[in-house]
């Protein structure tokens, strides 16, 4: 649980800042005070609550048949005609996890091994796809699974306990009702921000926009997406173009880049469309505001200390963002708040 509106704002904070020594944008302001904003439901609290327990789970060992949703570790060794084949075989000491359910291996693969028990060895008669992209040679070909089940693990979520804050959450407080607090207003400024940068950006006009930085935040954007994506190729040995479709989502590097611009032009005209509301209304940073807001922030963080939490995030654009969430909270105030519906 982080304080997910900072990180965003960090994104395009330095490029905002390198573009404070260019020709001022000319900004048109459309409305910001007396928005209609709508508020979170309780609901949704409790779903993002569950999640964040569900990301706590882990796996424990236990001693009958295996079902859907378990975790069984297997061994295996796949034959065609009674031959290994290439990539059908993990004959290793540790073993593969594989959750039942999850459609990880070939159709009839993981519906086989329910029911198994842990030491029990069996033969699953299967048949590959046809077609098979990742071996084209197995595609519909019928081969023989000889499969090992070395354990039976069943998913525990932990329960929400002060305790369980304590150990995972202290930076919230000592309590489920603390940790639960500090999750809806976390989550209701999350919601705020995302409608109110979506209101202000159709009704807002920014004219001499900073090309040069916006091609630049672009390219940051596509570099470090196509370095992830060299990384996920290399460790599954794939094209980079592939990971980027796999992993990311995007058909092309080409399709990287038309998003990697469209994010930065929107990201810097927020910002511009934030500073100009902070002139017009006399929004200013002070050193005190500055030093209990970073104090927040690093808290939430998991720093220490304020200067931990600068050697990470430069002060200037700490600075920034803490301005653009006071022009946020100023809205907040100026807005009507409306009650979510049933849905």
């Amino acid at each position: 649980m982080k304080k997910k509106v900072l990180a965003a704002a960090l994104a395009g904070v330095m490029v905002l800042a390198m573009a404070a020594g260019c020709a001022k944008p000319k900004v048109t302001l459309g409305q910001y005070k007396g928005l209609e904003l709508t508020d979170i439901s309780a609901k949704e609290v409790e779903d993002e609550m569950a999640a964040i327990l569900e990301s706590h789970a882990t796996l424990v060992e236990v001693d009958r048949a295996a079902v859907e949703g378990d975790t069984v570790n297997i061994n295996y060794v796949g034959t065609l005609d009674g031959v290994a084949f290439e990539g059908g075989t993990d004959d290793s000491e540790e073993g593969t996890d594989l959750e039942l359910g999850s459609n990880s291996f070939i159709d009839g693969f993981e519906e086989g091994l329910i029911g198994a028990t842990a030491g029990q060895k069996l033969d699953l008669n299967l048949t590959f796809p046809d077609p098979y992209e990742n071996n084209p040679d197995l595609a519909g070909k019928a081969v023989v699974f000889s499969v090992t089940v070395n354990k039976v693990q069943e998913t525990q979520i932990p329960e929400l306990t002060d305790a369980f804050v304590v150990e995972n959450y202290p930076q919230y407080g000592s309590t489920t009702e603390e940790l639960t607090k500090a999750l809806h207003d976390e989550m209701q400024k999350d919601t705020f921000y995302n409608q109110i940068t979506k209101l202000i950006m159709e009704s807002s006009t920014v004219e001499k926009m900073p090309a040069d930085e916006i091609a630049e935040e672009a390219l940051l954007m596509v570099r470090q997406y196509t370095s992830y994506a060299e990384y996920y190729a290399s460790m599954y040995g794939i094209d980079t173009e592939m990971a980027l479709y796999y992993f990311m989502g995007f058909e092309s590097t080409e399709a990287l880049q038309q998003y990697a611009q469209e994010y930065a032009t929107s990201v810097i005209k927020n910002e511009i469309i934030l500073k100009e509301i902070a002139e017009i209304e006399g929004i200013k940073l002070t050193k005190d505001v500055y030093t209990e807001k970073a104090a927040e922030y690093a808290k939430s963080y998991g720093y220490e200390t304020v200067e931990e939490f600068e050697e990470v995030y430069e002060k200037e654009e700490i600075e920034t963002v803490i301005l653009m969430n006071l022009v946020m909270d100023f809205i907040i105030d100026e807005a009507t708040i409306i009650a979510p519906t049933e849905e």
